[in-house]
């Protein structure tokens, strides 16, 4: 009589392997691991413990383990391992500050002006209106700069027109 091979679950093979589970079932997904599908899950054959993929990613094959006995108080639980301790690392020192600025000699390069450009503008809401952002989305944009916009003295954000012309703007304008 033929005695078929034990086979494991990708839980069982993961821990004889010391690769996770999650790379266990992409490999089978991927047909670098042979197993046949049981029900809800993955039964692996105890062969594919030897498997050339199995040697390239994870530790030595481990034998599979004698069944646990079922009084848990009877068994000694080996100790955790205690967790690094991650610390910020230590405050760089602040630059000196200089007694005071010297007057340029040149006027700087251009820099924004002080007055909303000229082009037509929406409000958030407008703008959240004409699009399929939400006004939160649009506020994130304009904060990120993947919006272009402007803000008033009161604090408003304007979203500039010109917006509507960047191609991953319009597809999102409502047709």
């Amino acid at each position: 009589m033929v005695t078929p091979s034990k086979s494991m679950t990708t839980s069982e093979f993961a821990k004889a392997t010391g690769i996770p589970t999650a790379t266990i079932s992409k490999l089978i997904r991927e047909g670098r691991l042979k197993a046949k599908k049981e029900g809800q899950g993955w039964m692996i054959p105890q062969s594919q413990l030897a498997a050339k993929v199995v040697r390239e990613l994870g530790k030595p094959p481990k034998p599979p383990k004698a069944k646990k006995p079922s009084n848990p108080a009877a068994a000694p639980r080996p100790a955790k391992a205690a967790k690094p301790v991650r610390r910020a690392p230590a405050p760089s020192p602040a630059p000196p500050v200089p007694a005071a600025p010297a007057p340029p000699s040149k006027p700087a390069v251009a820099t924004r002006p002080e007055h909303p450009p000229a082009g037509k503008t929406y409000s958030v809401s407008d703008f959240e209106a004409m699009t399929y952002l939400t006004q939160k989305g649009v506020s994130e944009w304009l904060k990120s700069g993947k919006l272009k916009g402007v803000k008033t003295e009161s604090g408003e954000w304007r979203v500039l027109a010109s917006n509507l012309q960047v191609p991953t703007i319009s597809r999102l304008v409502r047709k």
